[in-house]
């Protein structure tokens, strides 16, 4: 899965959750029905990040598919 963040940068399942694991980011709350997450950073800003699907991206992003899930390589 690929979230498009509020500030207009993406990020793959697999960079949430190493961000989630190291404390950078803190899940606020999460939209059951549209998948939606809303997230803290660690210098307190709140990021809202939307699910979106690999074709709905820009084509300069690149990313890769790795075991866990996607990693957004570049913008």
């Amino acid at each position: 899965m690929i979230y498009h963040g509020s500030k207009g940068e993406y990020y793959g399942d697999v960079d949430l959750w190493e961000r989630f694991e190291s404390g950078v980011w803190t899940p606020q709350f999460w939209n059951t029905e549209t998948g939606a997450e809303w997230v803290e950073t660690d210098d307190g800003e709140l990021l809202c990040l939307t699910p979106t699907t690999c074709r709905d991206i820009l084509e300069e992003i690149q990313f890769e598919r790795v075991r866990d899930g996607v990693r957004v390589l570049s913008e």
